[in-house]
């Protein structure tokens, strides 16, 4: 696939005042909440502990959320476009398309990209939107509505996208290498894999294209792995030749929590373990979603001998995770319709989206 290129629905915005209609509302607005992101005071910051290591986190206050809401849908497209090495925070792609290219492979060596989100500048964030059709006044100020003081926070939901727009020259680069040396290459998020069936080194190439755009390689978590070693691609093992996997202890423990919410109910369970009833329940849950996905003959074994605990922990519930995309893009093409003013031509779909089941 070739890197991004020009889109037609973003060769419309020339301007900072053709961006009116998207983000919904007056130029003079816009700028002031630009403003406020340049000086940071667009957020709220805070430091969480991410696998066990302090991260400095950047909230955008609801003003500007309900902005960065908007230029995420403005921006989906990129999606549908983004290089095919690329796998996280890409709709239709995961920690399994991230991991599966992968299965089977004897060699292995991960990369990891040291400071990612803050190491993404405005002017990187400018320059990738102007490559995919936007005008150099409507980039800039895109870029600094998706920024904190220049950088690009850990904590706004735009963040994930723009980043896999900014790396997506790189995908396209390191890619070419990868192929022109019969190695398979993901990338997802900061995480970069390569694998093959023969031994082989790449990490000068990657040092080497990560240093020509502004980026330096962890190289604490820059690793290489043999047949006969453990090796995981974004937390599932690939040693199995057919699929990946989930890894073995981690099945174990969900068993054994079906096991005791089948024997003591969810109230018992989760007083022996000492965790809030609700809060064990969701985790659960949401754990046996992820198995699923991954592995769904363990997870359908693991309902049918737990009837009890299956019936408690995921009850029937209608999914109408489609239904409800098609009510928020319905809602955001209404609301840019209804704008007063327009300065670009609007596309409106004639016929609506089916719902599929």
């Amino acid at each position: 696939m070739a890197p991004l290129t020009r889109q037609l629905e973003f060769t419309f915005h020339e301007t900072a005042a053709s961006l009116e209609s998207v983000l919904g509302k007056p130029s003079s607005a816009i700028e002031a909440l630009a403003s406020s992101c340049d000086a940071g005071t667009a957020y709220e910051v805070g430091v969480l502990s991410i696998r066990r290591k302090l991260r400095v986190i950047r909230v955008p206050e609801r003003e500007l959320d309900a902005v960065h809401r908007r230029i995420n849908m403005f921006l989906f497209p990129v999606d549908l476009s983004m290089n095919p090495h690329a796998h996280g925070y890409v709709a239709r792609r995961s920690t399994l398309s991230n991991a599966s290219p992968h299965v089977g492979a004897t060699f292995l060596q991960k990369f990891d990209v040291k400071d990612f989100f803050s190491s993404v500048s405005r002017e990187q964030i400018a320059g990738a939107l102007t490559r995919i059709g936007l005008g150099q006044d409507a980039a800039q100020l895109l870029s600094r509505l998706v920024t904190c003081q220049g950088e690009l926070p850990l904590g706004a939901r735009t963040s994930p996208r723009i980043s896999n727009l900014v790396l997506a020259d790189f995908d396209e680069s390191i890619g070419a290498v990868a192929s022109d040396a019969g190695l398979t290459y993901t990338r997802y998020a900061d995480d970069l894999t390569f694998s093959s069936q023969s031994a082989f080194d790449v990490s000068h190439e990657v040092r080497t294209q990560l240093e020509l755009r502004g980026f330096e390689l962890n190289l604490a978590k820059s690793k290489s792995f043999r047949y006969g070693q453990p090796m995981f691609v974004t937390g599932l093992s690939i040693s199995d030749k057919t699929r990946a996997r989930v890894r073995k202890r981690f099945k174990s423990r969900l068993r054994k929590e079906f096991y005791f919410v089948e024997k003591f109910g969810i109230e018992g369970h989760a007083e022996a373990i000492d965790e809030d009833e609700h809060h064990a329940s969701a985790r659960i849950m949401g754990q046996f979603h992820y198995v699923r996905a991954i592995e769904p003959d363990f997870a359908a074994k693991l309902a049918a001998t737990y009837p009890t605990a299956f019936q408690t922990l995921i009850p029937e519930r209608y999914d109408d995770r489609i239904a409800r995309v098609q009510r928020k893009r319905d809602e955001f093409l209404t609301d840019v319709a209804r704008q007063p003013g327009l300065h670009l031509p609007v596309y409106l779909p004639t016929t609506p989206l089916t719902v599929g089941r």
